[in-house]
């Protein structure tokens, strides 16, 4: 990396897509780009709930379409190398990626690999370097968790399951594309899951400490979209206001972790997705509540600005709101509800010492370590 590059990095930056468009019928943005070749990457669910063919009916002015479809699960790299010449051989103008935040990050390797063809993704991230010398990116979220269209960062999972997230500014979407009709598919469980995946981006971020009040504002309006409009899209998957609501704070929360990282809950959450095959959406919310708790004991007051931004008197008012919202949606509470059984205390171990290596931890509001991270673990049932 050149010293200018590393000046870059160390700055706190609010890295914006320059083009958001947002509400019902904004995919019709699509029939507006100049006529080019549009690569369009998408998942098995996004044919399965009709999203990709809302978008390829916008494509009828390009000058050629294809589409490739991934497999289900984090991108590898294996998947991800293995379609790099027919990506290559197409030479898209254009890559629209359709589908959640796996979709999403997926796209953006295949992208790093179109304009790079000898980018290598290695167990370790390495540099990304400038990107659109070949195509621009749109990203549009079928479901609202991840942030990823908002996002620096994306995530490759490693041969043993690892998360390896890859952070690069140049993966900044040109476009954002937030239509809440293409989410209205989404089962309850998963709008319930991502819902969280959600909130937690916000709530970690705006207590990280790489923080700024700049982020702590963006993430008190995430954290209040999420309490408003998260039990009513679950209850009614056809509330296009609770849609689009629930799309805006996981836009928001996807800028503030771009910005800061996480921390505790997302360790924990990857840790188990890698150990036990926990879905990580719903594993970051049953992770929430514990490390706010854990992170409450050591500085009380942690949550309170978050807490008054979001119209409530403290931390503690927050934790019991996100609390009601967990029994209200339904989330898992214990771990024979995430994990369909109680995991013993070597399997605990195990999963604090995992946790205690993500790279996560280190923006946690406050140190944790193996023996802290175990002992949190130890309290949940």
């Amino acid at each position: 990396m050149d010293l200018r590059a590393m000046r870059l990095q160390l700055l706190k930056r609010v890295l914006f897509p320059p083009e958001v468009c947002t509400g019902k019928g904004s995919v019709e943005r699509l029939a507006c780009l100049d006529p080019a070749r549009v690569l369009v990457v998408t998942g098995s669910s996004g044919r399965r709930c009709g999203a990709l063919e809302r978008v390829t009916a916008q494509l009828k002015d390009a000058k050629a379409e294809e589409v490739l479809e991934l497999e289900s699960g984090e991108p590898r790299a294996a998947a991800i190398t293995a379609a790099r010449e027919k990506v290559a051989a197409f030479d898209p103008e254009w890559i629209v990626a359709v589908g959640g935040g796996a979709v999403l990050d997926a796209a953006k390797f295949l992208w790093a690999q179109l304009e790079h063809p000898d980018l290598v993704f290695l167990a370790k991230a390495v540099p990304i370097g400038p990107l659109r010398g070949k195509a621009r990116f749109v990203a549009i979220p079928t479901t609202a968790g991840s942030g990823s269209e908002a996002s620096q960062a994306a995530v490759l999972a490693g041969d043993d399951g690892t998360k390896i997230p890859y952070v690069s500014p140049h993966w900044v979407p040109d476009i954002a594309i937030l239509d809440p009709a293409l989410t209205v598919s989404l089962p309850r469980e998963t709008t319930v899951a991502t819902g969280f995946d959600a909130l937690t981006h916000a709530v970690e971020s705006a207590v990280s400490n790489l923080g700024n009040p700049f982020l702590r504002v963006l993430a008190a309006t995430s954290v209040g979209l999420v309490l408003r409009h998260l039990p009513a899209a679950a209850e009614n998957p056809q509330d296009l206001v609770a849609r689009a609501g629930m799309l805006e704070a996981a836009f928001l929360g996807g800028l503030c972790q771009s910005m800061t990282s996480t921390g505790a809950a997302h360790a924990l959450s990857h840790a188990a997705s890698k150990l036990h095959r926990a879905p990580h959406g719903a594993a970051t919310g049953f992770f929430l509540l514990p490390t706010m708790r854990w992170n409450q004991k050591k500085n009380a007051a942690l949550y309170d600005e978050l807490a008054v931004n979001c119209g409530l008197t403290d931390g503690a008012a927050l934790e019991a709101a996100f609390l009601e919202l967990v029994e209200l949606v339904g989330l898992p509470q214990r771990f024979e509800e995430l994990l369909g059984r109680v995991p013993d205390a070597t399997e605990r171990q195990t999963l604090a010492e995992t946790a205690a290596k993500d790279v996560c931890l280190r923006t946690n509001a406050c140190r944790l370590g193996t023996p802290d991270l175990a002992q949190l673990l130890a309290e949940i049932g």
